[in-house]
């Protein structure tokens, strides 16, 4: 098995620098055949090969980032969208240094011809080395231990990966004895955990290690908070030290700058935007056009977030707070577009701007809700140990009706993980989430904050 999977690795980088070397090239002949010729000052044997090898690594950059190339794991659509931003951000790149190279704006359509002809042929290649994939995978056979209902209904998600996972057996770790559950596992391949005890689980995942078998664990927030944890020697003993977050003077200063410059550029360019969706507001129903809410940031500090309002002016007449429903009928017609093109969003970066909230954080949330949340979840006050953001990993990696203990842990992730490289990444991730419809799905109806299942509530 481990020489097969060597192989298979081994395989797998072969194609992926076969790709990536044929889309440079591509980039290379372009500027050899086309703009250099004409360039004022043009590019011989060494200029020329140092744009080839910055082709690939543009491009070797943005494919990492958005995930193009992983296969097996990630759907064909999603692989497909990865390729496609991938390739426009290295269009996109490209203009740009050709433009420069040749002191003016050079023509567009050859690069527009490039990203049409190296989109189709990204469409293609994924579709066949998926199905390839997975005519040599077959799905691992599985089994699920949950220890209630809830717990188990919160990984349905894997029953949609049938072409990963064919869960053939689901047990309860309360009525399923270790021994018991080892004897199915023997014959499976993989098992998912979701809110089992601690001394079951482990001893799950060290039989698994010591048997070839996968374990997939649904983690508790202890886990994530011990996860960012620094490992230290204390004399002969290994330790995790987990304390509040404390950022260097350095990244904070790097951060706040980049936030400022950031913001200003996306005040200037998306001006002629705001304009216009400021005009479609007051039209349709005469109304405000921003409205202004009262949110929590760094150590539950208070300020007030800018919107384009997507709602009825009297939303919230009844006083009570609420997150927007599947088919909210207080959405305006207006709102129901902004809210989807995520436009309802962008004068936050005035907020931005003004140093109330980063670019990249755990999203504001209203102090009644959040109040709400953490009565339930002490822990969810653990996310403003940085300042609150436009974005983070719990837009990214999650929905809007993502529970609130799954986005807690999401949010825990980035505090233990925040550096400026972690910032650029997923502030690039935010470009391909504006194309997922789902990501910005509403609550049930009959769920007025979505709280977390109770299957999540057990004791941390």
């Amino acid at each position: 098995m481990g020489k097969n999977y060597v192989k298979e690795q081994t395989i797998l980088y072969l194609f992926k620098g076969f790709i990536t070397l044929l889309f440079a090239t591509g980039m290379y002949f372009l500027w050899t055949v086309r703009f250099n010729p004409s360039a004022p000052t043009p590019f011989y044997r060494w200029g020329n090969y140092f744009l080839f090898a910055l082709f690939i690594l543009i491009y070797g950059a943005f494919v990492k980032v958005y995930g193009g190339f992983l296969v097996g794991t990630a759907t064909v659509i999603d692989l497909i969208f990865s390729q496609v931003i991938a390739i426009a951000f290295l269009q996109g790149v490209s203009y740009i240094i050709f433009s420069l190279l040749s002191y003016k704006l050079v023509s567009i359509w050859p690069f527009l011809l490039m990203f049409l002809m190296y989109s189709l042929f990204a469409a293609g290649w994924v579709v066949v080395i998926d199905a390839i994939y997975f005519k040599l995978h077959a799905p691992k056979k599985t089994i699920v231990v949950f220890n209630n209902v809830d717990a188990y209904l919160s990984l349905k998600g894997i029953r949609s990966m049938d072409k990963r996972f064919r869960v053939v057996r689901t047990v309860n770790s309360e009525k399923t004895s270790l021994e018991e559950l080892f004897s199915y596992l023997k014959k499976l391949d993989a098992v998912f955990l979701c809110g089992v005890p601690a001394d079951y689980r482990n001893e799950v995942v060290k039989f698994c290690i010591a048997n070839s078998k996968v374990a997939y664990i649904k983690p508790k927030i202890s886990d994530t908070i011990i996860r960012g944890g620094k490992t230290i020697q204390l004399m002969d003993v290994p330790v995790y030290r987990c304390k509040r977050t404390n950022s260097s003077l350095i990244y904070k200063v790097t951060k706040r700058a980049m936030d400022v410059v950031l913001s200003a550029i996306a005040i200037v360019i998306a001006s002629p935007v705001m304009a216009l969706t400021a005009i479609a507001i007051k039209l349709d129903d005469h109304g405000p056009v921003f409205y202004k809410q009262e949110r929590l940031t760094l150590n539950g500090k208070k300020f007030k977030i800018i919107k384009f309002r997507s709602m009825r002016c009297d939303a919230e007449k009844d006083g009570v707070a609420r997150l927007a429903e599947d088919h909210d009928d207080r959405i305006t017609r207006v709102g129901a577009f902004i809210r989807k093109c995520r436009i309802d969003e962008l004068p936050q970066i005035f907020n931005i701007f003004l140093g109330q909230m980063s670019m990249v954080g755990p999203r504001p949330e209203r102090p009644e809700i959040a109040k709400e949340y953490e009565d339930e979840m002490p822990e969810f006050a653990l996310r403003l140990q940085v300042k609150a953001g436009l974005t983070g990993y719990a837009q990214v990696y999650g929905k809007y009706n993502t529970t609130p203990y799954d986005k807690v842990q999401m949010d825990l992730i980035y505090v233990a993980r925040q550096s400026i490289m972690e910032d650029i990444r997923l502030m690039l991730m935010t470009f391909k989430i504006l194309f997922v419809p789902s990501s910005t799905e509403g609550v049930g109806a009959n769920q007025r904050t979505a709280q977390r299942s109770a299957g999540d509530k057990e004791k941390e």
